[in-house]
């Protein structure tokens, strides 16, 4: 595996968690005013970022190591274990290991010192990554329905938000009296809470108030003013009307959550302005912030279901068309077949039995084998020695066949159905059939670096100028769904022979059904 395929996109952008975290912790101390007294004791910058790297460095190769073996590709054929495997492994690179850096550099010399919150972050940003990663997988696999609703920003936020909820609420029932007396200490006290569930009933109603009306400016934000408003009248009604309900519903809300128990006979109250006016300027900006931080957020989410749902819509679009270009080439060829055997019926030969058998046998493949996605190269090559064989019932006579299918491959080789047939079916068409003169016809297969090569040549009674037959331009229109650019179609006189035309196919061939297709 080269270098260069090895180092993607992909994987760089798994790094970022890690670059961020570890970035923060060297910046983050530098970024204190020069009054405060820690300032003088924050180390080098230089000596931060060597002793920092022995936490960080091994972090980002696991999480570029991670990336490597949750590509799609392989991500869709790991088993349950494997998925396992790799979780442990995150959990003893995220968790582990930066926890016994943390309590060693608590009792050590270093000049820079691992915080619990410094490890916190990476795991946090990193984990946030994934369920990121797992989301993206979800959304190009089709539609959210049933329990992979889970997935949409609705279900996402709706989480957060209940998280938000209940931590505020424990928070409050650990340290009475609520907001009373602050600065609130960030501990819990679990035998309170469990001896006062009332109370913690009581600040959780109120606190899923605060969250109901934030979803609820997002719910508008997103399914009334950018889905209704910015799609269909554009950005300056959008947000002209966002400024007005704005100006409409700050107040309003405000004056609601100042009647909640909590707020009152309170210095500070739960809401943004931290008064008891509910037209206080502060409470306008809190909205105002809110929908600037959220509409990019909703926007970006809205754009990547709409892209998701058109990729999804291209590639049903490109099934359909192979589907069709398919049922094009089957039928073609059966009704060559068949005027074949009638022409063989009517002239009583003894051959029109075993024409019959050899026909059974194509049909066979056709319905069974043409319909899957991919089948065996050595499949193909029977079922195109099948066809010669039966069309060489009929014109053995005045016909010469030159077959070299000696193929041994090591591994089994893979390709899409019914891709040579045409070729050889124009062979005899224009080559043999327009002939009244002995005719010859060349196949040869050969594979060179998992690329297929098939030549087809056969003479013609003269010279013709090389039109494409609608045959060969679905060829190549298959073609071109399955592999993009990454084939050789070439049909026409042969460039050392005028009396002799040249048909050649070069395509990749695939191991294990891991085709490589570009649709």
């Amino acid at each position: 595996m080269k270098f260069a395929d090895v180092i993607k996109t992909d994987h760089l952008l798994a790094l970022l968690p890690v670059l961020l975290a570890w970035l923060w912790v060297l910046v983050s101390p530098q970024m204190l005013p020069a009054d405060v007294a820690d300032y003088n004791q924050a180390p080098p910058l230089l000596t931060a970022l060597f002793s920092s790297s022995l936490l960080y460095f091994p972090l980002l190769l696991v999480q570029g190591w991670l990336s490597q073996c949750l590509q799609p590709a392989d991500c869709s054929a790991m088993s349950g274990q494997g998925t396992a495997a790799l979780g442990l492994i995150w959990f003893a690179a995220f968790l582990l290991y930066p926890a016994c850096w943390w309590y060693w550099s608590q009792t050590s010399t270093l000049a820079f010192r691992f915080e619990a919150k410094d490890w916190q972050l990476v795991a946090f940003l990193s984990l946030l990554y994934w369920c990121h990663q797992a989301y993206q997988r979800r959304q190009r696999s089709g539609p959210l329905t049933g329990w992979s609703r889970l997935w949409s920003l609705d279900a996402v936020l709706l989480f957060l938000l209940t998280i938000w909820t209940l931590a505020w609420a424990t928070l409050l029932t650990s340290h009475p009296p609520g907001f009373a007396v602050q600065p609130i200490p960030l501990r819990f006290d679990w035998s309170r809470i469990i001896a006062e569930p009332v109370l913690w009933l009581w600040y959780l109603s109120q606190f899923a108030m605060l969250a109901s009306t934030m979803f609820g400016c997002y719910w508008l934000t997103r399914y009334l003013l950018i889905r209704r408003v910015l799609a269909r009248h554009g950005l300056l009604p959008f947000t002209l009307l966002s400024l007005l309900l704005l100006l409409l519903t700050y107040a309003p809300l405000s004056w609601l959550l100042l009647q909640l128990p909590m707020n009152q006979s309170v210095a500070v109250p739960a809401v943004p302005g931290g008064s008891q006016n509910p037209f206080d300027w502060y409470n306008f900006n809190f909205m105002l912030l809110q929908w600037l931080f959220t509409t990019p957020l909703i926007l970006a989410f809205e754009r990547q279901q709409q892209d998701s749902a058109l990729a999804q819509l291209r590639h049903q679009q490109v099934h359909t068309e192979l589907q069709l270009l398919q049922q094009q080439i089957n039928p073609h060829f059966l009704f060559n077949t068949l005027n074949n055997l009638y022409a063989l019926c009517l002239l009583k030969s003894d051959a029109a039995p075993q024409l019959v058998l050899k026909l059974a046998e194509l049909l066979r493949y056709v319905v069974y084998q043409g319909s899957k996605a991919e089948v065996s190269l050595a499949e193909e090559l029977d079922y195109l020695q099948h066809y010669l064989d039966l069309q060489q019932l009929r014109v053995s006579n005045k016909t010469s066949l030159h077959v070299d299918f000696s193929l041994a491959p090591s591994q089994p080789l893979l390709l899409p159905p019914l891709l040579m047939i045409m070729l050889v079916e124009n062979a005899y068409k224009h080559g043999v059939e327009t002939s009244t003169a002995p005719s010859q016809i060349w196949l040869s297969a050969t594979v060179s670096q998992q690329r297929l090569i098939f030549i087809c040549r056969n003479t013609l009674a003269e010279q013709v100028a090389g039109a494409a037959g609608v045959g060969l331009e679905n060829l190549r229109r298959r073609l071109q769904l399955l592999y993009g650019t990454d084939f050789i179609l070439h049909s026409g006189p042969a460039t050392d022979d005028p009396l002799c035309w040249h048909a050649e196919l070069q395509l990749p061939l695939s191991l294990n059904g891991a085709r490589n297709s570009k649709q």
